[in-house]
């Protein structure tokens, strides 16, 4: 086993005495790696200085909605409250969809507004945007480095007499082409290593177990990834007869892998499962709201009869009879079924775009990168899920507030009030948004078919190295 491992050990230590004498690969690794630290740290002040801002727009706006004293709560409600949603600590590393997405978000009775529903614009297509951050660095510079620095290790002259040398020296075509992988991927592990370090650096305040967790998984898929590119490229250049022939066939792989079929499958999901815009998304909520039982005269026949059901429960006659308010009770019921309605179409909404999401992700059969950017947006909690999960606990703290003013109305509005106020800060004092990320046990369970297509691309590549050992040992 020795004898073994020792041609192994010296392939290895070869390739890396290779690649540190190409100055042109240090140099351009050093760049990508500048680069990585820089959107990373640039990231970082940017989330801080967002966080701050939240922080004081949520004491100003609490501040706002306290000095209003006594007021009319149904007026109230209508004025709305603003809620702000917090940053995701490992955005600084990947921010998925959450710049096209906005944080802020207001609440008011009756309505769960458009600017909530931005998404409704882009769906898949979101994933196709977005300036430069350590996640572009990581998805597309780096296994562009790769390419460049692995395209020549079998091609040209110069590489083929090396390889027929260490060959004649012992060596099998096998383990020269394992000792090449392992050398090259022992830099990608560097690599790797130097980025959770400073990712790690970059979110101290959220140190936990499942902050670095979330951070591990990330980079094991970002590892996996550049595997499967390292021994997709590593196999072009066994196969290729020149230099030259290597690089544009490994170059249209990464084009093929990191540029076009990224644009194309969101494009070709949102074709297959349209999602409304946001206009159309309004417009359909709006015309079922205004729409009642028989078509006609809805709103007049929908609360005849509610007002009906109402007398006969309380067993009175007459509105002025029921021991309630009876405009509070039926701002509650009014309540109540428009926001069914806004749920029932923002699930169709999302059930839309998580169809979207799984074509999209059929397309990782083309490319890694199909699988690696769903996944690394989940665990980085950026992604169109985790959005949806603020929304969630935004609009039950906007129903639960509306309704406690409704409530109020309902219960300490007299008949013979003309005008009605109260403090609607105590009426609401109660209630507390305090928004809570997705937790790691939650987001698991969509992470496994992306990290199961690129394992497979891993064990694709092994397959393709190992054939273009075959090769090599034929050709010698």
């Amino acid at each position: 086993m020795s004898t073994a491992m020792s041609p192994l050990r010296l392939i290895v230590r070869q390739q890396w005495m290779s690649l540190a004498r190409e100055r042109r690969l240090r140099l351009l690794g050093l760049l990508v790696l500048a680069l990585s630290a820089l959107a990373l740290f640039d990231a970082a002040l940017d989330a801080r200085r967002l966080e701050n801002a939240r922080i004081h727009d949520t004491v100003a706006e609490e501040a706002v909605w306290e000095a209003q004293g006594e007021a009319n709560p149904h007026g109230a409600a209508h004025f709305g409250r603003f809620v702000y949603k917090p940053a995701a600590p490992l955005a600084v590393l990947d921010p998925g969809v959450t710049a096209h997405l906005g944080s802020t978000l207001k609440l008011e009775g009756h309505v769960q507004n458009a600017s909530r529903f931005r998404a409704t614009d882009g769906g898949a297509a979101l994933s196709r945007f977005g300036g430069f951050s350590p996640a572009f660095a990581l998805q597309v510079l780096v296994p562009l480095t790769i390419v460049f620095a692995a395209f020549g290790v079998f091609s040209g002259e110069r590489a083929r007499q090396l390889a027929w040398q260490e060959i004649g020296a012992g060596a099998t075509p096998w383990q020269l082409m394992l000792g090449r992988f392992a050398a090259c991927a022992a830099v990608l592990l560097l690599l790797l290593a130097l980025v959770g370090v400073l990712a790690a650096l970059a979110t101290v305040p959220a140190w936990s177990a499942a902050h670095f967790a979330a951070l591990g998984l990330m980079l094991a898929a970002h590892g996996l990834y550049w595997t499967a590119i390292l021994g997709v490229t590593l196999a072009i250049s066994a196969w290729s007869a020149s230099s030259r022939g290597a690089l544009f066939g490994a170059l249209a792989f990464w084009i093929v892998t990191a540029v076009l079929a990224p644009m194309l499958a969101p494009m070709l999901a949102e074709a297959r499962h349209p999602t409304p815009s946001a206009e159309a998304f309004e417009a359909a909520v709006t015309d079922e709201v205004m729409k009642g039982p028989d078509g006609h005269s809805p709103r007049d026949v929908r609360f005849a009869e509610f007002e009906k059901a109402t007398l006969a429960r309380y067993g009175v006659r007459h509105i002025d009879e029921l021991p309630i308010n009876y405009a509070g009770l039926l701002f509650e019921h009014g309540e109540k079924a428009t926001a069914d309605i806004y749920n029932r179409h923002v699930d169709r909404l999302y059930d839309g775009y998580a169809a979207q999401a799984r074509l999209a992700l059929a397309g990782s059969a083309f490319s890694p990168l199909l699988a690696l950017r769903p996944l690394s947006s989940s665990l980085a909690r950026t992604d169109m899920e985790a959005h949806r999960h603020f929304l969630a606990q935004a609009e039950r703290y906007r129903y639960e507030t509306v309704q406690a003013l409704n409530r109020d109305i309902k219960l300490n509005r007299k008949p013979q009030m003309r005008e009605y106020a109260s403090d609607v800060a105590a009426i609401t004092r109660g209630i507390a948004f305090a928004p809570q990320p997705l937790a790691l046990g939650e987001l698991l369970p969509r992470t496994t078919v992306p990290f199961a297509a690129l394992a497979a691309w891993v064990g694709g590549a092994l397959l393709l190295m190992r054939l273009a050992a075959r090769r090599l040992e034929g050709a010698a």
